[in-house]
């Protein structure tokens, strides 16, 4: 069974650049320093997208349902790397916009379907 988290935002005014460096800096950290069971795939620009989707993309694989609370143990856990990694993502992101998305996406084929679908 696979999952795909999907976490959107938008980044402060003015701090895209910023971000894409610190991205750039720390992206392979974030990936080595996810929780067992989640698989960092990368973050994203959009090139067209709805215009409330968000300025950043972050997909992560999870193996299943729980791996979504190792994740949120470890995101709170204040001596883990992928604790303070993730603060310091979201100290990009624009408190005051409500643009953005979180989503769980389930394979298709894994999916329980009810009725005509």
């Amino acid at each position: 069974m696979g999952f795909i988290a999907h976490f959107s935002a938008d980044l402060d005014p003015g701090k895209m650049k910023d971000f894409q460096q610190w991205l750039a800096a720390n992206e392979q950290a974030i990936a080595d320093s996810h929780p067992a069971g989640a698989k960092y795939l990368g973050t994203y620009v959009a090139i067209y997208a709805d215009r409330d989707a968000g300025d950043v993309h972050t997909f992560v694989e999870l193996d299943n349902y729980g791996t979504q609370d190792a994740l949120a143990a470890a995101g709170n856990d204040p001596n883990s790397e992928y604790g303070r990694l993730i603060n310091e993502y979201v100290s990009f992101i624009d408190q005051q916009s409500n643009n953005g998305t979180n989503a769980l996406y389930k394979r298709v084929t894994d999916a329980t379907l009810y009725g005509d679908g």
